[in-house]
């Protein structure tokens, strides 16, 4: 048994992504020796946008981060829902200043690199290690160990898998049977569009200086965009019925594919999409609630897309966009409150247990995301009818409500039992659960 003073243990993370990351900042701050461990020669993140909302900015803040983010982020002044054939406004969410006042942390929006980058500089000053072109094989959960492709094998007191949908750590947690990611029928295209195309059209650039992030819904197809970057880059994501790779973030997509699947959406986002010359696209899929997080000797955890890959519908998630875990808000969350948790752990003896109450306090939240997630994705996505007239009466009654009202808002950002609860979300609270 390994006794530590300062409670400080050999902590392995395997994948490099942001979730990883996040965790090995924060574990590292806390005193402990961790080591990323990355099969990638290199972290290269693709061109394209992410939401950092307030439950994960504020963990981003406690890192001491707010400085670098500042100098990279755009600041959402809302979330805007459109009709997709007429460009209408059918609900909305007031975020900067809002949300800020609500719930102390602002709304962001970043380039995945800049996200990225900041991550990892922070990571190197906190002492933590990351180990480069190291492909794991598998992971011994009773030592535990992470054996890599090429022999070498790494010991820890805890193994943290942060390893995204198509995890190899999963295996050592749950044994019994191989966990698939479920498809879903929808495809994803990326896109981004550079400011001066977006400026010097008249009909367009309003999206730009608008600083809004707007979402076009309509049958089977959804636009979310938004700028990024301090405004230099349009950032686009785009949701349709088709065929893609699951796992793989780096498939060319044909514009002219990606354009006619939006034919029939408002002029004014066509305009925007006759500007694109290049495009990725990849499968969705999302995990069924896993058994548990916790390996059967309580040695290894899972984090991120490894234990909860969700649909992106919700600003939370993590789309997918590497086999790896590329995490975002849940993910973030994810490692904060790890350590948290850990913080209560005297001895290696008491990892176990401590795991054991992360699971406890994270998993029922984080399935709730998921559901209100692929809840999202029916909502967005009705078809033309009765049904998508009264989601979108009920949307425009809740935007214009002075007082608002306690009953479900089909917006689940402006929802205010949701809301909260999402947004609010404090980690730091977990201490005391434990």
């Amino acid at each position: 048994m390994a006794t530590y003073g300062q409670n400080r243990f050999r902590i392995l993370i395997i994948g490099g992504g942001l979730g990883g990351l996040g965790a090995a900042i924060c574990l590292s701050r806390k005193g402990h020796s961790v080591t990323v461990i990355e099969a990638a020669n290199k972290l290269v993140e693709v061109g394209a946008g992410i939401h950092i909302p307030p439950n994960s900015t504020r963990v981003l803040d406690s890192y001491g981060l707010t400085e670098k983010f500042h100098e990279k982020a755009v600041w959402p002044k809302s979330l805007v829902f459109r009709r997709y054939c007429t460009g209408e406004v059918i609900g909305s969410t007031p975020f900067r200043h809002v949300l800020e006042k609500k719930y102390g942390f602002p709304y962001w929006l970043v380039h995945r690199a800049d996200y990225q980058q900041i991550l990892v500089d922070a990571v190197k000053e906190s002492g933590a290690k990351i180990m480069l072109g190291a492909q794991v094989e598998y992971v011994d959960e009773q030592t535990p160990a992470a054996v890599l492709a090429d022999g070498r094998r790494f010991t820890a007191d805890l193994i943290i898998g942060a390893d995204g949908i198509r995890s190899k750590t999963r295996r050592a947690v749950i044994r019994e049977k191989e966990i698939e990611a479920n498809d879903t029928p929808n495809c994803v295209f990326r896109v981004t569009v550079p400011a001066e195309v977006m400026n010097a059209d008249d009909e367009v650039k309003h999206l730009m200086i608008d600083e809004d992030s707007n979402g076009w819904i309509g049958h089977q197809r959804s636009i979310m965009a938004y700028p990024i970057r301090q405004g230099t880059i349009y950032n686009l994501v785009l949701c349709y019925p088709g065929k893609a790779s699951v796992g793989k973030w780096n498939e060319p997509g044909d514009p002219d594919e990606m354009r006619a699947y939006y034919g029939n959406f408002e002029p004014t986002i066509k305009k925007v999409l006759a500007k694109v010359k290049s495009c990725l696209k990849w499968k969705l899929a999302e995990l069924p609630p896993l058994p548990s997080w916790v390996s059967p000797n309580g040695k290894v955890v899972l984090i991120g897309d490894a234990a909860h890959a969700m649909v992106p519908y919700l600003g939370q998630c993590i789309d997918q966009l590497k086999q790896d875990d590329k995490g975002a808000a849940m993910a973030i969350e994810d490692g904060a409150a790890l350590g948290e948790c850990l913080d209560r752990a005297r001895s290696t003896w008491d990892i176990p247990k401590v795991l054991h109450a992360f699971e406890a306090i994270r998993k029922p939240r984080c399935e709730r995301v998921q559901a209100v997630a692929r809840e999202n994705e029916h909502i967005w996505h009705l078809p033309d009818g009765p049904q998508q007239v009264a989601r979108d009466r009920v949307m425009k009654q809740k935007a214009e409500e002075v007082k608002k009202e306690t009953s479900w808002n089909p917006n689940r950002w402006s929802d205010e039992e949701f809301q909260p609860w999402l947004l609010g979300h404090d980690v730091f609270t977990y201490k005391t659960l434990v």
